[in-house]
């Protein structure tokens, strides 16, 4: 009977399945999204636990909650700058300046404190709604003083800083490139352009498993490395990502790039826990901050400052094999071994799969197997036979001994001298003797 209740008149309730649940964490409408606090905690400043900011009192069971739970015991990234009295002992300072750009080179210079309240509470909001996005009214989502912000990128690029109002409002700002999509787009780049750009200055294939040391180039290196301390924020090592070898592509092959779009994307990938994980962004957010007027309610002499910004260590690009170790100082040597072949648009592709997940060939695909064929058994071993084996080995060394005297001029021993009619005769005789 359909449309119709179970016998006891209670229709059960249909458990939510895992992407309507995922729906239901996400926020409302991004225009109208408002953010629930369950009381105004402790006045800012009051208290040293982290919970009681009035920032991050969020609505229990909410998706700033949720993330805040998640984030909340995570260490703030200390950045690292360049230093560059070193690189001007190691030399090309114009190179590195070069390539780097102004943007760039002013992003990762960024000197700004940075606050733990003031991170947490960015982190735990911040969304980005529109990957490659540029007129959309809220491409960024995120709340800093209480105050939930909606932006487009033109306004986020403003807001941060990276770019004056007049250049965001140029046709120049619009065709910066922003960031790397599945399929092409306005200002965006594919994966198929990252593999043929890491064609050409690595060493090892393109993959989902990409280290800087496999870049032949240590200027290029070292840029890689303060990306990751800085702009892009990474804690992995030697790891390359999308984000990082797309900034790298952009200064190499003097493409301009969007970088309030590369902020932004970087803020936006997953967080993870653990020892490890750091929250990155801090001076970035600070500055945000500074510019939307959040210190005139929460002064920032009251709130947790975390690792202030320092200078790369020696050390550090010794260690990833950028810097030599021995006096005078240099740069390494350029990697000299060959390029592998670059992969076609199905190759790089292909080549992303874990080999778990690929789909195994068929067994009319896979190539015919050869077979050895058996060796023959060998013969029974008998008397007859023992004793045969034993005369002909006795004829090949009376053969062999009779060639030795020949040779030495020598008169073979009458024991050596072979008999009449060889084994053979052997044979005969045995035959007679038995019968």
């Amino acid at each position: 009977m359909s449309g119709e209740g179970s016998a006891s008149g209670v229709k059960r309730k249909r458990r939510n399945t895992r992407s309507q649940t995922a729906a239901q964490e996400q926020p409302g409408a991004p225009v109208l999204r408002e953010i629930s606090y369950r009381d105004a905690g402790i006045p800012h400043g009051q208290s040293e636990r982290l919970v009681d900011s009035p920032l991050l009192r969020f609505e229990v069971g909410s998706y700033e909650y949720m993330k805040f739970g998640a984030l909340k015991k995570v260490r703030l990234l200390e950045s690292r700058r360049i230093d560059w009295e070193l690189v001007r002992r190691l030399g090309q300072v114009e190179r590195v300046q070069e390539l780097l750009g102004d943007k760039f080179r002013w992003a990762v210079e960024c000197e700004w404190p940075q606050y733990l309240e003031l991170t947490m509470e960015f982190h735990s909001t911040f969304i980005y709604r529109h990957p490659g996005g540029f007129d959309q009214p809220d491409v960024v989502s995120f709340a800093l003083g209480k105050q939930v912000h909606n932006m487009s990128l033109m306004q986020f690029a403003e807001a941060t800083g990276l770019y004056s109002a007049e250049e965001v409002r140029s046709e120049e700002f619009r065709g910066l490139l922003r960031q790397v999509l599945r399929d092409p787009a306005e200002a965006c780049v594919v994966k198929e352009d990252l593999a043929r750009f890491w064609h050409t200055i690595a060493i090892s294939p393109f993959s989902s498993n990409l280290v800087a040391s496999d870049i032949r180039d240590p200027v290029y290196r070292f840029v890689h490395k303060i990306l990751c301390s800085t702009l892009i924020g990474k804690h992995e090592g030697d790891k390359v990502n999308q984000h990082s070898l797309f900034c790298l592509m952009c200064m190499v092959e003097r493409r301009p790039a969007n970088l309030a779009s590369i902020l932004a994307w970087s803020l936006a990938r997953p967080k993870k826990g653990g020892d490890t994980a750091r929250l990155y962004g801090g001076p970035y957010i600070t500055m945000l901050a500074a510019n939307l007027g959040v210190f005139a309610e929460f002064p920032a002499d009251r709130m947790t400052e975390g690792p202030a910004p320092s200078l790369m260590e020696l050390r550090s690009l010794q260690l990833a094999r950028i810097v030599t170790f021995t006096e005078p100082l240099a740069w390494t040597e350029i990697l000299s071994a060959p390029p592998s072949p670059g992969p076609t648009a199905e190759g790089a592709a292909t080549t992303t799969i874990p080999e778990r997940y690929q789909v195994p060939l068929q067994r009319h695909q896979l190539p015919a197997r050869e077979y050895p064929f058996r060796q023959p058994r060998p013969e029974p071993l008998t008397l007859e036979g023992l004793y045969d084996r034993v005369e002909q080995v006795r004829h090949e060394m009376q053969l062999g001994f009779q060639g030795l005297y020949d040779h030495f001029q020598l008169q073979l021993l009458p024991a050596l001298q072979p008999q009449q009619g060889g084994p053979a005769g052997g044979e005969e005789e045995h035959s007679s003797g038995d019968a």
